[in-house]
C-alpha cells in the first residue's frame, strides 16, 4: 500500500490547526494560525524554507519584531523530511552540496550537532539495455564526451541558444544516457530548454564532495526556526508595496500592515502569478521571472526487507527508455535499512506525476527488474513518492539558467523594491538551486531591508 505524500496527493489547505497540532509545534517559537484580522508589525517574511527562516533571524537579531506567514502546514518548504520504519527521509532537497565551502555544512555539524555522511559519486554501476554492465573504459568514455562537450559549451555557448543545438546530429546511445544522467537530472529540466552556455547550471564551483544527514535536513530546519513567530496555512494573494509601508493580504482575509517584507515564494509560484503585486513589479523584476527556468526533479523511495542490488552507491539505469528512472541511490548505510531512491526528471517526471501510484510504482519495479532480472525483487516494505511539479507551493523543484536567461537576472529578482526583497535559491548567483544559495540569499535579503 503505498502513503499519500501529505501535501502532494491530497493538496488541502486547511484553516484552522487542531489545538494537539498547534501544542506540538509550540516549541519552534509560536506556530500558530493567527486570530487577528489586521496587525502591524515591523516584518513579514512570506515562506518558512531555509531563505525565509534565515531573514527572520537576522530581522530579529537587529530588532525587529517578526511574524513568517506560510502557505503550508508545516514548515520547511521543500526541504521535507518523513519519518518511515524509524529512520528520516528527505523527499525534497536531499544533500549539502559542496561541503567545503557550505556554511550549512558547519552549521548541522556544529550548531544542530547531527552528523552528515558523505557520498560517494565515484562508487556507481551503470546497466546497459542488454542488462549488462558498463566496463570502466566505457564510462570513461562518456565522460570524456561529456567534458568535453561542456569545456566547449562554456566557451563558445551563449544565452540567446539552446545545448540541443551544440550536439552533434546523431548522438550515441551511450552519448544521450550520458545527458539525460548528468545534465537532465542536474537541472531538471530538457536539453532544448536549457542555455546553452551553462550546461551544468551557473553560480560558483561546489567544493568538496556532497554529503547526506541521516538525522534529516529537518532538523537544519527546525534550529532554525526557533523563536520565530510562525503562521501555517497562510496563502498571500496580495503584496502592496509603497514607499513607506507594505500591506499583506491572505485568502482567509487576514491583512498586515509593516514596514519591511521578504518574499521567499518559490520561483515556480512566482511564474503561476498566484500572488497579485501593487503596485505591478518591475520590469527587471518580472522578465526575470519569465525568463529563469524552474525544473523538475521526483523521487521514489522504496524500503525492502533484504538488498537485491549491487554493492554500490549509485546505481544507473540506461534502458531503452533512457528517461525512466535512470538512476537510483542505495539509502541502505544512510539510514539502516535497505532502501533505495530513485530519480526522474524534467518533462517524463512531469508527465510520471500525473499519474496514479500504481502506475509510477510499477514503472519503478520495472526498471529495477530490468537492471536485476535473474534477482528475486521482493515487495517493497513501504513507498514515498514526490510530486513537485504539481504541488501548488513549489511548482517545481529548483530553478536552472533557461534560454534566454542571465545571472543578472538573478540579481534584478533580489535587488530590493521599495519595502521588499525578494530570497530563495532563484535570486542566488553563487550557488542556485542549492540549500545554502537560499540561506545566504535570505540573510542577504534582511541586510538589504536593514540598510
Amino acid at each position: 500500500m503505498i502513503p499519500p505524500p501529505k501535501e502532494h496527493a491530497l493538496m488541502r489547505r486547511r484553516t484552522v490547526i487542531a489545538q494537539g497540532m498547534a501544542a506540538s509545534l509550540a516549541v519552534l517559537g509560536g506556530l500558530s494560525m493567527g486570530s487577528q484580522r489586521t496587525q502591524a508589525i515591523d516584518a513579514v517574511v512570506i515562506g518558512a524554507g531555509l531563505a525565509g527562516l534565515a531573514c527572520a533571524q537576522q530581522l530579529m537579531a537587529a530588532g525587529r519584531k517578526v511574524v513568517v506567514l506560510e502557505a503550508r502546514q508545516r514548515i520547511g518548504g521543500r526541504i521535507w523530511s518523513e519519518q518511515r520504519q524509524g529512520c528520516a527521509i528527505d523527499l525534497g532537497a536531499s544533500w549539502l552540496h559542496g561541503i567545503t565551502n557550505n556554511p550549512l555544512h558547519r552549521l548541522v555539524t556544529k550548531g544542530v550537532g547531527v552528523p552528515v555522511v558523505p557520498t560517494n559519486d565515484q562508487s556507481q554501476v551503470t546497466i546497459g539495455p542488454n542488462g549488462q554492465r558498463w566496463s570502466s573504459e566505457r564510462s570513461k568514455q562518456a565522460d570524456d564526451w561529456l567534458a568535453a562537450l561542456v569545456r566547449r559549451a562554456e566557451g563558445n555557448g551563449t544565452a540567446r541558444e539552446s545545448l540541443d543545438a551544440l550536439l552533434p546530429a546523431r548522438l550515441t546511445p551511450d552519448q544521450r544516457f550520458t545527458l539525460i544522467a548528468d545534465v537532465e537530472h542536474e537541472l531538471g529540466a530538457e536539453l532544448s530548454t536549457i542555455a546553452a552556455n551553462a550546461p551544468l547550471g551557473d553560480g560558483e564551483e561546489l567544493l568538496g564532495g556532497d554529503a547526506m544527514v541521516p538525522a534529516g535536513l529537518d532538523r537544519l530546519v527546525r534550529h532554525l526556526a526557533q523563536g520565530i513567530e510562525i503562521r501555517l496555512g497562510q496563502v498571500v494573494k496580495q503584496i502592496q508595496n509603497h514607499p513607506n509601508r507594505v500591506r499583506v493580504t491572505t485568502a482567509d482575509g487576514n491583512v498586515i500592515d509593516a514596514q519591511m517584507l521578504c518574499c521567499t515564494v518559490p520561483l515556480g509560484v512566482l511564474k503561476q502569478g498566484g500572488i497579485r503585486f501593487d503596485p505591478p513589479l518591475p520590469a527587471a523584476k518580472a522578465q526575470a521571472i519569465e525568463r529563469l527556468g524552474m525544473g523538475v526533479l521526483n523521487k521514489i523511495v522504496l524500503l525492502f526487507p533484504k538488498r537485491f542490488w549491487d554493492d554500490t552507491t549509485w546505481i544507473r539505469n540506461n534502458g531503452p527508455d533512457a528517461g525512466l528512472w535512470p538512476e537510483w541511490v542505495d539509502l541502505t548505510s544512510l539510514i539502516g535499512r535497505p532502501g533505495l531512491m530513485g530519480f526522474t526528471a524534467a518533462n517524463r517526471a512531469r508527465e510520471l506525476e500525473r499519474q496514479p501510484d500504481r502506475a509510477v510504482l510499477a514503472s519503478a519495479l520495472g526498471q529495477l527488474k530490468r537492471c536485476y532480472p535473474e534477482r528475486v525483487i521482493p515487495a517493497p516494505s513501504d513507498v514515498l513518492l514526490t510530486r513537485w511539479g504539481v504541488d501548488p507551493f513549489s511548482l517545481g523543484s529548483y530553478s536552472y539558467p533557461a534560454v534566454g536567461s542571465t545571472p543578472a537576472m538573478r540579481e534584478d529578482l533580489a535587488r530590493r523594491w521599495n519595502r521588499m526583497a525578494f530570497a530563495g535559491e532563484a535570486v542566488s548567483t553563487s550557488f542556485p538551486a542549492t540549500l545554502q544559495g537560499a540561506y545566504l540569499s535570505g540573510i542577504q535579503a534582511a541586510k538589504e531591508l536593514l540598510a
